[in-house]
C-alpha cells in the first residue's frame, strides 16, 4: 500500500492566507496624539489554518501502483489499413488505443489524415456487438460535427480485426499550447478574443447535444493558412470504449475522459455537462491571461480551510473586472451556477465589449434651444407681476442670509465636540465618538482632525469605506497628514485593497522617511503579496531603525521562508527568541521550519516550548502530533492529537493525524473513525479521503476504499497518490483495465512517480507482456536510485531478475 499521509499545521509557506494568518492580528495602531499606538498582543490560541501537505512517514519504498501508458505497437508504422489509408507515424497512444498520421492511398496526391484506433476491452461477441452499436452512433454525430468550418471533417470509419477506426481530416497547424506560454501573460483583448472563437464553435457542438469532454490548449489547432482554431480530439469517441466496459463484467470502468487541470468536479466523477466544456475554456483564459503554466492550475483552487473548490486567480492578472466576474461564473465549482451555455456566455462577452468601446463625439450635434423676442415677452407682464417678482427676492435674499448666519462655522462649539470625540475615543467608547465628531464636522467641516479622527472611530467599529472616506477628507485638507495616510494605509488594507495601501504606506515614508511602523506594515503588505524580497527589504529597513523589535525579526523569517530561505529564517526566529524567550510565535514558526527541513527532534522541541509557555494551544499540540508521527512515535502522537482535540474540536487536522496513528498501529476501526471525523468537519479534505481509504483497504473493505479515493480524487484531480493507491486495489481485484488507467492518470500527473513505473511493469508482466515490463522496472528502478530510495531500487532489481 502506498505510503500514508499526514498533514502540518501551517506548513504551506508560500500560501497568502497562511502567511497572514502567521503574522499577530494586532490591533491596528493610529499615530495622532492622543490616540495610543497599541502593543502586539501575543498570540497564545490564535487559529492557524493549514493547507494539507502530505509527508511520507517512512523511507521504504512506495508499493507500486500500477498505471500503464498505453504501449505504442510501432509495427503499426507502413500497415495499410482498410486496404486504403498508411500509416506513416503514430501520433499517440493511450488507453483507449492509439492515433495514427495516415495517407490516403486511393485519393490523387496521398493527401494526409488522421486515423484513430477504439480497441474495445475484450473480444467477446456481446461486447463486440454492443462496442460496434455505439461506434456507429459515435460517428454519425461525429460526421454531424464535421459540417462546422472548425471541426474536423469525419472522412470514413471502419471495423478491422475487431478494432474500430475512424478516419479525419488532417488539420496542419500547431496546438494552441505553443501560443499559451508560461510566464507571457496574454492581455485582455487577446483573451476576449480567445473566448469568443473557442465558444462560437462550442456553441454549435452543443448545439447538437454533444459534450466536448477534453477542451484544453492541446485540443485547439491553429490552422494554417487562415489562423482558426480547430477543435479536435473529442472526449466523447473516448466514452464509447468506457461505455462499452460497462458490458464486460470483467473490466468494468470507472475513469473519466478529459485532461485534468481543465476538468471540473462533476466531470472527475462521471457526470459531465455542457458547463464542464465552459468550465474548460474558462480554465484556458485563467491560463492564458495570468500566464501559469497548465500543470499549476490546480493549485489556484481556494487554499482556505473551508476549500470551496473555487478557483482564486484575480491576484494573479491584470484584467477588467467584468472580464474577471465572466470568467468566475465560467470556472465556478458548482455546475449549477455557471452559465449554462456557450450562448450566454458569448452575450456577457458582447456587453462587456460593447461598454469597452470608446464614445465617439464626433459626430454630436450642440442643439441650442430656441428664444423668445425679449420685447415681446416683457410686453405682456404687468406691472402687478414685477412687484411679485420684486418681494419674491427680497424673501430669498432673507432666507439665505438667515441660512448663511446659522450654518456658518462655530469653531467653539465645534471644539467642544472635538474634544469629547477625543476622549470618548481614548476611553474605547468608538459609537459615541463617532457622534461627537459628526457634530463637530457639521459645525465645523473644514477641520482636517475632526475627519481623521472621525475616521479612527469608524476604523474601530470596522467601517472601512467610511474611515477611508474620512481619512481622504483629512488629507484633501492637509495634503502633508502623515497619520492620515498611515491609517488609510491600515483601513485599505482591512478593507482587502492591499495595492491601496502600499501607496499610502509609501505616501507616508516620502513625508516622514524614518517611520519603523510605517515600513512594517508596508512589510507585512508586501509578505501577504508574495513578494518576498520587498518585504525583506522593509522589515530591515525596521531592524535598522530598531533594533530590538521582536515582531520584526519574526515577520522577516516568515518572508525569507516564503521565499523558500527555511535556513534565513531560522535564523530571524532564532533572533527573536533571544529577545523574547518567551515568544510563542518565534517557537512555533521555527518549529514548522525545521519540520520541513526533515529536522524534527528540533521540530519538537520548539512545539513543546511552545506548550510549555502556552499549555492550551491547540495548534502546538496538533503540530507536535504530526512530528511525533515522522519520530514514528505513534502513541505519543495518538496522546498529542487527543489533547489538541480536547482543546478545540473544529479543527479536522488532529483528527485526521490521529487516524494515521490509528493506521500505522492497524487499529482500523479507530482510523476509520477518526478520519470520518475529520470529514465531518472539513467535507473537502482529501487527505482525510485518502487516509480513511487506506484504512478500509487495510481492514477489506475493498469497495469503500475505491470510493474514498475517488472521492479524493475529486477535490484534487492532481493527487497522483490517490491514482496510484486507487490502481493497488484495482489489482488485486483483477480489474486490469481500470488499475492501468489510473496508473496512467498517476504518471502523467507525476512523471517521476518511481512506484508508478514499478507497479505497471508488474501489471505488464501479468498480462504476459515481458519486454514493457522490464522497460518499466529499468526505469523505476533508476529513479529509486537517483531519489535515493535505496529499498525500492532492490525491489525493482529483484522483480527484474524475474523476468531475466
Amino acid at each position: 500500500m502506498v505510503s500514508k499521509t499526514h498533514k502540518h499545521k501551517s506548513t504551506t509557506l508560500n500560501k497568502l492566507l497562511i502567511i497572514r494568518q502567521m503574522l499577530k492580528k494586532e490591533e491596528k495602531r493610529h499615530k495622532e496624539e492622543g490616540r495610543k499606538k497599541k502593543e502586539e498582543d501575543p498570540i497564545t490560541n490564535s487559529k492557524l489554518p493549514t493547507p494539507p501537505y502530505q509527508f511520507p512517514l517512512t523511507t521504504s519504498p512506495l508499493p507500486p501502483p500500477r498505471y500503464q501508458f498505453a504501449i505504442p505497437d510501432m509495427n503499426m508504422v507502413g500497415q495499410l489499413l482498410d486496404r486504403r489509408y498508411r500509416v506513416v507515424q503514430i501520433l499517440s497512444s493511450g488507453a483507449f488505443g492509439q492515433t495514427y498520421l495516415a495517407v490516403d492511398t486511393r485519393r490523387p496526391g496521398h493527401p494526409q489524415c488522421v486515423v484513430k484506433q477504439l480497441r474495445p476491452p475484450s473480444n467477446t461477441s456481446t461486447v463486440l456487438k454492443t462496442a460496434y452499436r455505439l461506434f456507429k452512433q459515435e460517428a454519425e454525430i461525429l460526421e454531424k460535427l464535421g459540417k462546422h468550418d472548425q471541426i474536423p471533417f469525419l472522412l470514413a470509419y471502419f471495423e478491422e480485426a475487431n478494432q474500430f477506426y475512424l478516419v479525419e481530416e488532417f488539420v496542419p497547424g500547431h496546438a494552441l499550447n505553443r501560443e499559451i506560454v508560461a510566464g507571457q501573460p496574454w492581455r485582455e483583448e487577446r483573451v476576449l478574443d480567445l473566448l469568443q472563437e473557442v465558444l462560437q464553435v462550442l456553441a454549435f457542438v452543443h448545439s447538437q447535444g454533444v459534450i466536448h469532454r477534453d477542451v484544453n490548449p492541446s485540443n485547439l489547432i491553429r490552422r494554417k493558412p487562415d489562423g482558426k482554431l480547430v477543435l479536435i480530439d473529442f472526449g466523447s469517441v473516448k466514452e464509447v470504449a468506457s461505455h462499452v466496459s460497462d458490458y464486460d463484467t470483467e473490466f468494468p470502468r470507472t475513469i473519466a475522459t478529459g485532461t485534468p487541470a481543465y476538468m471540473p468536479i462533476e466531470q472527475f466523477q462521471g457526470n459531465p455537462q455542457f458547463s464542464s466544456d465552459l468550465y474548460a475554456v474558462g480554465m484556458m483564459a485563467v491560463q492564458a491571461i495570468t500566464g501559469l503554466p497548465g500543470t499549476d492550475l490546480p493549485k489556484l483552487q481556494d487554499p482556505s480551510p473551508s476549500h470551496t473548490g473555487e478557483i482564486v486567480w484575480r491576484n494573479r492578472a491584470q484584467c477588467s473586472v467584468g472580464l474577471a466576474n465572466i470568467i468566475d461564473k465560467m470556472v465556478c465549482h458548482q455546475f449549477a451556477k455557471r452559465y449554462q451555455s456557450a450562448e450566454e456566455v458569448l452575450v456577457a462577452l458582447s456587453k462587456l465589449r460593447h461598454r469597452q468601446e470608446p464614445v465617439n463625439t464626433a459626430h454630436k450635434k450642440s442643439i441650442a434651444p430656441s428664444l423668445m423676442s425679449s420685447d415681446s415677452f416683457y410686453s405682456r407682464l404687468g406691472s402687478r407681476f414685477w412687484l411679485l417678482i420684486l418681494a419674491g427676492v427680497g424673501a430669498a435674499i432673507v432666507l439665505i442670509f438667515l441660512f448663511s448666519y446659522w450654518s456658518r462655522p462655530n469653531p467653539i462649539k465645534a471644539k467642544e465636540y472635538y474634544e469629547k470625540g477625543v476622549e470618548k475615543s481614548r476611553n474605547q467608547d468608538a459609537a459615541a465618538a463617532l457622534q461627537a465628531f459628526n457634530k463637530s464636522i457639521q459645525l465645523n467641516p473644514k477641520n482636517a482632525e475632526s475627519f481623521y479622527w472621525r475616521g479612527n472611530a469608524n476604523y474601530d467599529l470596522k467601517k472601512y469605506q467610511e474611515a477611508i472616506a474620512d481619512y481622504s477628507q483629512a488629507i484633501a485638507l492637509n495634503p502633508k497628514y502623515v497619520q492620515a495616510y498611515f491609517n488609510r494605509g491600515l483601513a485599505r488594507h482591512d478593507f482587502n485593497d492591499k495595492r491601496g495601501a502600499i501607496e499610502d504606506y509609501t505616501q507616508a515614508l516620502n513625508l516622514q522617511p524614518n517611520d519603523a511602523d510605517t515600513y512594517y506594515e508596508r512589510g507585512v503588505t508586501y509578505l501577504e503579496l508574495q513578494d518576498y524580497k520587498t518585504a525583506i527589504q522593509d522589515f530591515n529597513a525596521v531592524i535598522r531603525l530598531q533594533p530590538n523589535l521582536v515582531k520584526a525579526y519574526h515577520s522577516r523569517g516568515l518572508a525569507r521562508a516564503g521565499s523558500g530561505d527555511l535556513q534565513g529564517g531560522i535564523g530571524d526566529y532564532t533572533e527573536a527568541i533571544k529577545l523574547d524567550a518567551k515568544n510563542v510565535d518565534a517557537f512555533y514558526s521555527r518549529g514548522r521550519a525545521r519540520f520541513h527541513l526533515g529536522d524534527y527532534q528540533g521540530a519538537l522541541a520548539d512545539y513543546s516550548q511552545v506548550i510549555a509557555i502556552d499549555p492550551k494551544s491547540a495548534d502546538a499540540y496538533a503540530n507536535r502530533c504530526s512530528t511525533q508521527l515522522n519520530l514514528g512515535a505513534h502513541q505519543a502522537a495518538i496522546d498529542d492529537c487527543t489533547q489538541a482535540i480536547s482543546l478545540s474540536d473544529e479543527d479536522g487536522v488532529p483528527y485526521n493525524n490521529r487516524c494515521i496513528a490509528y493506521l500505522n498501529l492497524k487499529d482500523y476501526p479507530k482510523a476509520i473513525a477518526d478520519c470520518t471525523q475529520a470529514l465531518k468537519v472539513n467535507p473537502n479534505d482529501y487527505n482525510a479521503y485518502n487516509n480513511r481509504a487506506l484504512a478500509r483497504s487495510a481492514g477489506g473493505d475493498a469497495q469503500g476504499a475505491i470510493a474514498d479515493f475517488t472521492a479524493a480524487i475529486g477535490f484534487n484531480p492532481n493527487n497522483a497518490e490517490a491514482y496510484a493507491n486507487r490502481a493497488k486495489i484495482y489489482q488485486e481485484l483483477k480489474n486490469y483495465n481500470s488499475a492501468i488507467a489510473d496508473y496512467v492518470q498517476a504518471i502523467r500527473i507525476s512523471p517521476n512517480y518511481a512506484a508508478a513505473y514499478y507497479g505497471r511493469g508488474l501489471v505488464r508482466r501479468s498480462l504476459g507482456d515481458k519486454a514493457g515490463a522490464i522497460s518499466d522496472l529499468e526505469k523505476a528502478g533508476k529513479m529509486y536510485l537517483d531519489q535515493g530510495l535505496t529499498g525500492g531500487y532492490k525491489d525493482a532489481q529483484f522483480e527484474l531478475e524475474k523476468l531475466k
